[in-house]
């Protein structure tokens, strides 16, 4: 497998590679199934592949879907992967009973109002997303993130770039979090429990005038049931 014919992202993220490892998922029974929201090209989703997990992907994006099949049929050659192109939102109610062993969501619930993001974990358990006592993973920002206050505030630390697109979001939402209120929602709506919860931060550079900007992102994994 040569990383450059990968088609999109070409890594998983970091935080999910160092949760894969630190929870001895390389040693687990190869029959595992894990769900990724949000999922893109599958690029997460090949750490575990590569272990022989049952990978499913959830994705609106059509080329993102297009590019997960390509890579997982020809570059991974995984054994067991379905992608959906379809909204998180709606997916739990159109495929219930999947019944993860792991449960991913990195990287999306900022670009979602509040409420949806509550619907979507409430939702979740309801149609049975995961099993009982499945381990779980979410990324999001933070409120100590550049994008806090970063357009248009639209409600309670939510904000809308309507103005400018140095972080190549012009148009999107960006719904910010403290780490209690995330693990007081995961608890109430997934009984979150024996869980940790970590900061990444970081400075990057972006848009044509190479502004810095400071990200900061929560994680949290633990079991759900």
């Amino acid at each position: 497998m040569y990383i450059r014919d990968l088609k999109g992202l070409k890594f998983p993220d970091l935080a999910v590679i160092k949760f894969f490892f630190k929870n001895n998922l390389h040693q687990r029974d190869k029959n595992n199934k894990v769900l990724e929201f949000a999922c893109s090209n599958g690029n997460n989703l090949s750490l575990f592949a590569n272990y022989d997990y049952e990978c499913l992907g959830v994705d609106f994006n059509a080329l993102n879907i297009e590019n997960a099949n390509f890579n997982f049929t020809n570059i991974i050659k995984a054994k067991n992967f379905k992608f959906f192109k379809d909204d998180i939102l709606e997916f739990p109610k159109k495929n219930p009973d999947i019944k993860a062993d792991i449960f991913l969501i990195p990287n999306v619930i900022n670009y979602l109002h509040r409420e949806d993001f509550l619907n979507l974990l409430k939702n979740s358990k309801e149609y049975k997303m995961f099993k009982e006592n499945a381990l779980f993973f979410l990324r999001t920002r933070s409120i100590r993130d550049f994008r806090y206050g970063f357009g248009e505030k639209i409600a309670h630390n939510t904000f809308k770039i309507n103005h400018d697109d140095t972080t190549g979001e012009l148009g999107c939402i960006n719904t910010l979090y403290q780490e209690y209120e995330l693990v007081e929602y995961l608890k109430e709506y997934l009984n979150l429990y024996d869980f940790k919860v970590l900061n990444y931060e970081a400075t990057n550079i972006m848009g044509e005038d190479d502004a810095k900007i400071f990200d900061s992102d929560i994680v949290i994994y633990g079991k759900i049931k």
